[in-house]
């Protein structure tokens, strides 16, 4: 992929695009051996936690695309002349003099060759999965809270309103010389802001104060600042909405601090530096080959006053 600016990529095309990421890069933290295995796709996992936050940003961000592509499952109860098993589909081969034996996809065929009014519960599934990406309920009770929450918080209607959603960043590192990409939640242009959504159990102050060293969200808030401005576009501050998954669904609007950037972005040359000579030399160690003598923690430790 070309440096550029790609806005409507699939999700799909823009994770398997060669280049490093944030979350590629955060890894070298731990570990390069750890940060070439992310590279290379063999510590990725389709977590139902993944496929959750890939359903709340397309609610949050693109609703109008979620209402489009997002549905619950059709209902029995709507249906009430729909064959479903296969003691039903027997039994009306039965009554249209047609053979009962065979597994289900086999009475399904010979009822949909021998009459088409037979209504088969597969069939509609089948053309329901075809026109919406069917959810559980489960799912779109959080979507809908979710999208309901934003919607009454004053100040997230307003910041994810006029600008673009799931916008991506492709550039050539200057420093390195390394590919790097980044993929925007939401980006506000007037504002010269980028937002990125954040699922959360507890979205109070304290609680995702504790969350962004924890979780590298200061670094790669300062290289998608980075690759915006490599890419041309304004970037002048980062903002996080955190969004608890549970009911009330609440919301925390954070701005990244100037003090916060700062410190992502010297974490963010000194990851990539690292991930460069990595690269270059084709080494990627783990851990300390050493042999440590391991302590207690201090707060392992009972006190003796």
């Amino acid at each position: 992929m070309k440096p550029g600016i790609y806005d409507g990529l699939p999700d799909t095309l823009y994770h398997d695009a060669p280049g490093v990421s944030s979350s590629i890069l955060k890894e070298i933290g731990r570990s390069p051996a750890h940060c070439r295995a992310k590279r290379d796709g063999d510590r990725e996992k389709r977590t139902k936690a993944l496929e959750a936050g890939v359903l709340l940003h397309c609610a949050v961000l693109e609703p109008d695309r979620f209402v489009q592509d997002y549905a619950l499952p059709p209902l029995r109860i709507n249906h009430p002349d729909a064959l479903a098993t296969v003691e039903e589909m027997k039994a009306r081969c039965e009554v249209l003099g047609l053979s009962k034996t065979g597994k289900k996809d086999d009475l399904m065929a010979r009822l949909r060759a021998h009459d088409k009014d037979t209504q088969l519960w597969d069939d509609i599934l089948s053309e329901a999965r075809d026109n919406k990406i069917l959810l559980s309920e489960n799912d779109m009770e959080l979507c809908q809270g979710v999208m309901a929450s934003v919607s009454a918080h004053s100040k997230a209607a307003k910041a994810f309103r006029d600008g673009v959603a799931e916008r991506s960043l492709v550039w050539n590192d200057e420093a390195t010389g390394e590919l790097c990409r980044a993929r925007m939640d939401y980006y506000r242009e007037d504002l010269g802001m980028i937002f990125d959504l954040k699922s959360c159990r507890d979205a109070r102050y304290d609680a995702f104060q504790r969350d962004i060293p924890k979780y590298g969200y200061h670094i790669s808030a300062a290289m998608y600042i980075e690759g915006a401005r490599a890419c041309g576009l304004k970037a002048s501050g980062f903002a996080w909405l955190a969004i608890e998954k549970e009911p009330p669904y609440a919301i925390g609007l954070y701005m990244a601090s100037a003090e916060m950037l700062i410190e992502g972005y010297e974490r963010f040359r000194e990851y990539l530096d690292l991930f460069h000579a990595c690269h270059e030399t084709d080494n990627w160690p783990a851990y300390a080959e050493a042999f440590l003598t391991i302590e207690l923690p201090p707060w392992a430790i009972a006190s003796q006053d």
